[in-house]
């Protein structure tokens, strides 16, 4: 089912449902090797992230199998999600602001989520902000500082609180 969904289109994401006789660890890390590989990328990810300088930084997390466009700008104490790194995906000028986690999965009430993340054009990520598993950020958006995001933005538009809450185009003027 894992290997279905990842060769597809991802569009949603993806639930295993919480059960007993359920081991998630044995669908996530089949072999000996796949768990050996994912402790590599973990450590990696965490030694990225504290990195001081985004264009080394940017060409890290590309090789580990992030898509990230042009004039992205990616600042120090960052977390990209190592589960899955390849469900990340930001676009030509985001900036990603100091101590902010984009995760790809969870483990929550339901069972275990896994979905893409996608920052869209020229938006901003406030920094210590959090964007969950399965949401997608349109282009222009601002998140606001320490926001988690739990559910899409559309573009142009502004997003601030825990959970993060669209702002009515009324209220970001002012």
């Amino acid at each position: 089912m894992l290997k279905q969904w990842l060769s597809g289109s991802g569009s949603t994401p993806l639930l295993l449902p919480r059960r007993d006789a359920y081991d998630v660890i044995a669908v996530l890390f089949p072999t000996t090797g796949s768990l050996l590989r994912f402790h590599a990328r973990y450590a990696l990810t965490m030694f990225t992230g504290k990195l001081p300088w985004s264009r080394v930084k940017v060409a890290l997390y590309r090789r580990m199998g992030v898509k990230i466009g042009k004039g992205v700008y990616v600042a120090p104490w960052t977390y990209f999600d190592a589960m899955f790194p390849s469900l990340i995906e930001l676009e030509d000028g985001c900036f990603i602001g100091g101590g902010c986690k984009l995760l790809t999965h969870e483990k929550n009430h339901a069972g275990f989520r896994i979905g893409r993340v996608r920052i869209g054009a020229n938006s901003v990520i406030g920094a210590f902000s959090i964007v969950r598993s399965g949401v997608i950020i349109g282009s222009d958006v601002t998140t606001g500082l320490g926001s988690v995001v739990c559910k899409d933005v559309p573009d142009g538009r502004t997003a601030l609180g825990n959970p993060a809450r669209v702002l009515r185009r009324e209220d970001a003027d002012a």
